[in-house]
Order: C-alpha cells, then structure tokens, then sequence
C-alpha cells in the first residue's frame, strides 16, 4: 500500500501562510502520512525568519523545502510544469495549495491545455471567491449588482454580464477550476459559499494561530518583558479605554485607519504587538502615519514591540487587556484576529460588509460600523464600551468552537487523508 505523501504548496511565506502551514502539520502529526512543505523562502525571509516552521525541520515524516529550488527562474512561485515535475519527483499523492489564488494564471494555462495537468489529488485554499458568491468585492466587500443608481452604469454592467463571461469569477471557478477539474475540491473560509454550491466546496475553519505548545526559556523571558513593558503603559494611561492592533501593520488591516482613531479619540490609547510597515505598505496608507505614530507616543498613547508575535502567552496577554476587538480592516473576509478574540469571549466590532460584518450580524458577536467611516466607528465603540458587554461572552465562545483546534485536526484529516472527523 502506498503511503500517503502530502505537499503543501506555498510559494509566499510572509502573513498567515507558515501559520496555516504549521498548523496543517501538527493537524497530521498523529497520522502515518508523510509530509512535504514547499515553501517560497528568500533571503529577506528565510526559515529563519519563520519560528513557526523552523521546528518542523526535526520532526520525522516531514521535509521542508525551497521552491526556489525547483524553479529554472529561480522564482518562489512555480510554473505548472514546474509544479507537475516536483509532485512526480516526490510522489505526492495530494497537494493543497495554501493560496490557491496565487496559482490562477497556472490553473488557466492547465485548463486550456497550455499546461501539463498536475499529479494525484489537488485541493486549494482560495479567499477571493465572493464575487462569485455571494456576488461582493472580495476586497472590501461591497455588493456587486447588475443594477446601479446610474443608467450609463447599469448598462456597462450588463455588458460585462454578457460579452466578458469569460473573465468572471463564476466562469473561472465553476469552469476553469471545477468544469476542467483542475482541482479536485475547492476550500473557501466563506460558510456562505459552501452552503450555497456544496460539494466540491468545503467550508474551512479558519487557522488564527498554531496550536501552544512548551516555552523556550528565551520566550518565557520575552513574555516577562513584555508584561513589564504592558502593565507600565497601561499604568501611564489609567482612565483611557486600551484598543488593541494585533499584527504587521499593514493597509488590508487598516493600520493608519487605526492609528487615526485613536488620535481623534483621546479617551483610548493603543497596542500594537507586531512588525511595523515597509516603505511599500507606507505607500498605500491614506493617512500620515508617521506624523500619527509621532503624535500618539508624544502623547503617551502608543505601545509598539516591533516584533512577530508567535508566543501564545504574548498573544493572550494582549487580547485579554481589551474589553472589545475593534478590527479597521478593510479587507472584508475573515479575520484570524476577530477569531482569537472570540477565543477568550472578547467582543467584536468590525466593518459592516463582507463576511466579517455578516459573522458579527448573524450569530450575535459584538457590533458593527459603516465601512471606513471613523466616526461611525467611534459612536459604536462608545455605545458598546458604555454597555453590558458580558451579554457577547456566551455567544463568542460558542462560535468559536468551529475554529477550535479539535475542528481544525477534524478538517484536515477528513480532506487531506479521507479520515473519519
């Protein structure tokens, strides 16, 4: 019998991709399968840089790689032929593609036949498919209609409707991915997606952080640092309500969005744990953030570690401080962030569009506010903070027992080994 040989693909590694690949691997830990990661590592972020992934360099069953390595270009990201020679040359009997929207120029070439098809089993993890269902921007999550407030609109619509078929994301999932069987299940983290098309869709529950495990002495110092540095902010800022911003700051996130908040709101202050932006994501910003950041630490009013946070003692600490999650987001999918917080019952206020606003809406977590609209953010901030929020606690936690490491394990061995649940 041929043991089962899973690769998972993920030419990028900055952000969730070496959580989501970590937390993959500790899933099919018990499991007698072997494991390849192909990861996209660079110079500028290497396995070095990946404390998440670095432990599983010594763990039997699994080899960690460089795509690069595979690569005639030398390019983190293969080409489909690429691909295809790396899955035969290991034997891979299942591929999951971490950011399966990353590989859509490849998955065309395939089914067109300008590429040679892949090997075994091949299943991906894709984030942009709400303008295919339930037919919103899958950026910033506003509706996308036929019909608009202006005729010339309407009618430019339309006409992409009918001669631009073919560039929709309803015709390249349903016949590109799924028509041309380019992969063999489609994995979204949209529940609504799911329940609408079904099988070959899977709902996934979403990976907020790997599962804890022992300290090092160097994280248990760390930890005693940071609390120091915390209990002594906050201790400067008595009577200011803490709100925190949990990882890299970055424009999906809405980190200048964030930083605007707490400077036309003087009764908060902020912590943010995480990397600071690059020159890059500084570009994208709407708002002056170095002039902000400036302002809020004259003030007193801003905590910074300028540091990845993979420490799950850190992680609750900073979660714990706050009384609600406000998420600036204007990324409107799901958020690892908004899932931590409902880990330890936190109430949640996001933005009103998307998957995330449809989550806080449905299933009674928190509030919501107009997309990107600071004021309103700040009215509904107050009105909640002003409330009982112990009423969101039971609901938060019932939730969130469908991202719960246990449902996670479930997930990927049902899919990746066609294990019972």
């Amino acid at each position: 019998m041929t043991m089962n040989r899973i690769l998972l693909y993920s030419p990028d590694v900055v952000g969730h991709p070496r959580v989501y690949c970590r937390v993959i691997a500790d899933a099919l830990a018990a499991s007698t399968c072997e494991l390849v990661m192909a990861m996209g590592f660079t110079e500028a972020v290497g396995l070095a840089h990946s404390p998440d992934i670095e432990p599983l360099v010594t763990r039997e069953r699994v080899r960690v790689l460089g795509t690069r390595e595979y690569s005639a270009s030398g390019k983190p990201h293969l080409t489909a032929e690429e691909l295809a020679t790396l899955q035969r040359t290991l034997s891979i009997t299942t591929t999951l593609f971490i950011e399966a929207d990353k590989s859509n120029a490849e998955f065309t070439r395939i089914a067109t036949g300008a590429a040679p098809r892949l090997h075994g089993r091949n299943l991906g993890i894709f984030s942009n498919a709400a303008e295919w269902y339930p037919g919103e921007d899958s950026f910033t999550g506003l509706p996308r209609r036929i019909l608009a407030p202006k005729l010339r609109t309407t009618l430019g619509n339309i006409k992409r409707a009918v001669f631009q078929y073919r560039q929709s994301r309803k015709y390249f999932y349903e016949k590109v991915i799924l028509g041309a069987r380019v992969l063999d299940e489609i994995l979204v983290k949209d529940e609504r997606l799911a329940d609408w098309y079904g099988p070959p869709v899977y709902w996934m529950p979403e990976i907020s952080r790997p599962v804890p495990g022992p300290e090092t002495p160097a994280e248990a110092q760390e930890v005693l640092l940071r609390e120091g540095e915390l209990r002594a902010f906050l201790a400067n800022n008595t009577g200011r309500e803490p709100v925190l911003y949990f990882g890299d700051a970055a424009y999906y996130k809405g980190y200048d969005l964030f930083l605007q908040f707490i400077a036309s709101t003087p009764s908060t202050c902020a912590i943010h744990p995480g990397r600071t932006y690059d020159l890059q994501q500084r570009g994208y910003f709407q708002y002056d953030v170095e002039a902000l950041r400036t302002q809020l630490k004259k003030e007193g009013r801003l905590y910074e570690t300028n540091d990845y946070v993979h420490i799950h003692r850190l992680k609750e600490l900073y979660f714990r401080v706050v009384r609600l999650y406000i998420t600036t987001h204007r990324l409107a999918l799901s958020s690892s962030t908004v899932i931590q917080a409902l880990e330890l019952g936190k109430p949640v206020l996001v933005p009103d569009r998307g998957l995330l606003g449809h989550r806080v809406r449905t299933n009674q977590l928190g509030g919501v506010y107009a997309y990107e609209n600071l004021n309103d953010l700040r009215v509904k901030a107050e009105a909640l903070w002003r409330s009982d929020l112990d009423r969101f606690t039971a609901t938060a936690l019932s939730f969130w027992q469908r991202f719960s490491d246990e449902s996670i394990q479930a997930f990927f061995r049902q899919r990746l080994l066609g294990l019972p649940g």
